[in-house]
């Protein structure tokens, strides 16, 4: 189910649930005990029925991030820039990657690729080293020039 098929389907389930509610109050203030309990039960139906579709709709969003290595993690800090991923055209937030995609004698450079994208074609996260190590090797690289390296 796409964000937009379930957001018109918790709108759906909202007006429900303000109908419901109001006929309830109608049932309740008529003395329509009938009526009431009826409106009642469709309520909460509805009600929990909203509650269980944002539930899997949070379930779906964890276990498809927990899954892909190229998603920001929980309390990451990243940019809340938004980007237009240039393999599938798609708008997406920070974090992007720049990829050089290569077949045989043509390539091309896409600056602005999305996570999805990483991950669909199976591209695999580069190991990372602490800002401390890395510091500390420029800092060695610069303390020890030499002319050749190899």
């Amino acid at each position: 189910m796409r964000d937009s098929d379930a957001d018109i389907a918790i709108d759906v389930l909202n007006k429900l649930i303000d109908q419901e509610l109001k006929a309830a109050s109608a049932g309740m203030r008529d003395g329509n005990r009938i009526l009431e309990e009826c409106a009642s039960t469709r309520y909460h139906a509805y009600t929990f029925a909203r509650d269980e579709i944002r539930k899997a709709l949070a379930d779906a969003v964890e276990e498809r991030d927990a899954r892909n290595p190229f998603q920001c993690q929980r309390d990451e800090l990243v940019t809340q820039d938004m980007h237009t991923c240039d393999l599938c055209g798609r708008w997406c937030p920070s974090p992007v990657y720049r990829v050089c995609l290569c077949y045989a004698d043509q390539s091309r450079v896409a600056s602005d690729v999305c996570a999805d994208c990483m991950w669909r074609l199976g591209f695999r996260p580069v190991g990372t080293v602490p800002l401390e190590a890395y510091r500390r090797y420029e800092r060695w690289v610069s303390e020890h020039p030499t002319g050749r390296r190899g």
